[in-house]
């Protein structure tokens, strides 16, 4: 017969045994009851974190528009080709040579249906906006729908490189700006950010000057020498536009003034690099001046 201490000695081993047995399966699995082992992505929230966070110039961009979207804050616009259900698709994602060319998009649903109802928003339906991912070549497009939910619109992209094609909208889900690239191929060379300035000209001559106070950013025109604010024009409803991206990965912002001023609220989502470029209509015509500005909050 076993005696007592041995049988003592033999159920403190068994008790051991098992809680380290589940010692080692409680490490495999996380408290909510997840594993943390977990898969490789699929190549689909693969392509769409590399979507999120491509630039290569703010790593962050990704987890911080996850974190927004997570503490219930409105994630920066422009970062991603999807969100709530919509997607834009670019009928082509890449041209045959630099020059100028046709871009067509759709916005579709999750089970691929085209979107066909939007709403007007400052005269259009929908506003394309076309920069290079270097910050160059900007250009505020306005294209034409067909029956089948296709929208076309001739746009200019004269030199290689990736261009970022943002579709801002609205439907009667809410206002929305995915993002997509498009590549022109050739030999690419980007080009540095122009330093921060508060004076900028347009194409045609005009002298615009910025006066920046936190988050208002109010502009004046001058031809000549002489102020012109009187004479601007409505453009799209409004006496103005002010886009801005984020120099990186390009976060996106579309602002309309208030009033009759050519002045608008931006508040810039991080600190870092911006480039605004400020579009108005004077003589029957949309000039557009660029500016960097820099935000340290």
């Amino acid at each position: 017969m076993t005696s007592a201490p041995a049988r003592l000695a033999a159920f403190v081993a068994l008790l051991v045994a098992a809680f380290g047995t589940a010692a080692l399966l409680g490490g495999a699995v996380d408290p909510s009851g997840a594993s943390t082992d977990s898969p490789a992505p699929t190549e689909q929230q693969a392509s769409g974190q590399h979507d999120a966070m491509a630039g290569g110039g703010d790593h962050t961009s990704a987890a911080s528009s996850e974190l927004e979207t997570a503490t219930g804050a409105e994630a920066v616009p422009g970062l991603s080709v999807v969100e709530a259900g919509l997607r834009l698709v670019l009928l082509s994602d890449r041209t045959a040579a630099a020059g100028r060319t046709t871009v067509a998009c759709k916005i579709v649903r999750e089970d691929g249906a085209p979107v066909r109802a939007f709403d007007v928003e400052h005269a259009k339906r929908m506003h394309l906006i076309v920069v290079r991912r270097d910050l160059r070549g900007f250009q505020h497009l306005h294209p034409v729908m067909d029956a089948a939910g296709t929208w076309r619109a001739k746009v200019d992209l004269p030199r290689p490189g990736t261009y970022r094609v943002f579709a801002d909208f609205r439907t009667a889900d809410g206002k929305r700006t995915l993002g997509a690239d498009l590549h022109v191929p050739g030999d690419f060379r980007p080009e540095p950010i122009p330093a921060p300035a508060a004076v900028a000209q347009t194409d045609s001559g005009l002298q615009v000057t910025l006066r920046r106070d936190g988050d208002q950013f109010a502009f004046s025109v001058r031809r000549g020498g002489r102020s012109v604010d009187a004479e601007l024009q409505p453009y799209l409803g409004a006496k103005g536009h002010l886009v801005t991206l984020r120099a990186g990965d390009l976060a996106y912002l579309h602002t309309h003034p208030h009033g009759d001023q050519l002045a608008f609220e931006a508040e810039l989502p991080s600190a870092g690099m911006y480039r605004l470029w400020v579009q108005f209509r004077l003589d029957g015509r949309v000039h557009t001046a660029a500016f960097t500005q820099e935000s340290t909050t």
